[in-house]
């Protein structure tokens, strides 16, 4: 964790990777020590910081989130959230917004979709709803990357069916259009645009010359997948609709019939018969 390492752009990504191998292989009760988190999280702040290297911080915090136990990693959570939104608005690049939902869907099944509500809701009043607004719906279509994919997929899927804040609380309004947009991430092509500041180049990532990392091409592996668990996500989007569905009766199809158009209810109803599920 030796700041000076990190001042090589070469340095990073390997450096990332021992961490996270390192992350991985720590047993729970061992972390705080062994792995001094709160410093892994001054490593979070920097690379967040860094338009080169924001992605390599969010594959970090991902294996923090995945491997940390909840209760070590909460009381960083609201200062981690704080420094993405300050990093969002100062430096509003595709490729960080492509990683920040990513970040906020792995986020929510690890955390549970109210904790994401509520944790974003207390750095500002209605403050999740604005996140919906301004990047949920218009920027989801971006996401690259079949682990990306699956994982907004599994995460927003998890927003729609277990938060009540969504269901029937203050962001009700909001449901049906995110629905809309999960039906969209599966049946339309990647949204390519990008965003204004994707052409500027800060002056402290052109450094002088250096070696810069090579990856070995034998070395390379296959995309981890943090949810091998779970299979089809059109197939987990319809079973988690029908026990939403069950646990309010009446409720989803009244929705459903006003708020989708023909195209996606069709792509819906598919999704119902490949799993074998109705909506109550």
């Amino acid at each position: 964790l030796a700041p000076v390492l990190w001042e090589r752009t070469g340095n990073v990504h390997p450096l990332v990777r021992l961490l996270r191998a390192y992350i991985h292989k720590c047993a729970p009760p061992q972390m705080q020590d062994v792995l001094k988190v709160s410093g892994l999280l001054g490593v979070f702040q920097k690379m967040i910081a860094s338009r080169a290297n924001d992605h390599e911080g969010f594959y970090l915090m991902q294996s923090l989130i995945e491997h940390c136990p909840n209760e070590l990693l909460t009381q960083y959570m609201k200062d981690v959230f704080l420094l993405l939104f300050q990093r969002l608005s100062s430096s509003k690049t595709t490729k960080y917004i492509k990683g920040l939902l990513v970040f906020f869907f792995f986020y929510t099944i690890n955390y549970g979709a109210s904790n994401l509500v509520q944790l974003i809701d207390s750095i500002q009043p209605q403050m999740f709803g604005m996140v919906i607004e301004r990047l949920m719906i218009p920027d989801i279509q971006k996401t690259s990357g079949s682990v990306e994919r699956k994982i907004t997929a599994v995460g927003l899927t998890k927003l729609l069916s277990e938060a009540p804040e969504l269901i029937d609380g203050p962001y009700s309004s909001y449901w049906t259009p995110l629905l809309k947009v999960l039906i969209g991430l599966f049946e339309l092509p990647e949204d390519e645009t990008t965003c204004p500041d994707d052409h500027f180049i800060e002056v402290d990532e052109t450094p002088g010359y250096e070696v810069a990392y090579s990856q070995l091409a034998f070395a390379s592996k296959t995309d981890y997948d943090p949810l091998q668990g779970v299979g089809d996500p059109r197939l987990h989007l319809a079973q988690s609709l029908s026990k939403l569905s069950v646990a309010c009766p009446g409720r989803l199809n009244p929705l459903l019939q006003n708020g989708l158009g023909d195209a996606d209810r069709t792509h819906l109803q598919n999704y119902l018969t490949a799993a074998n599920v109705t909506l109550s």
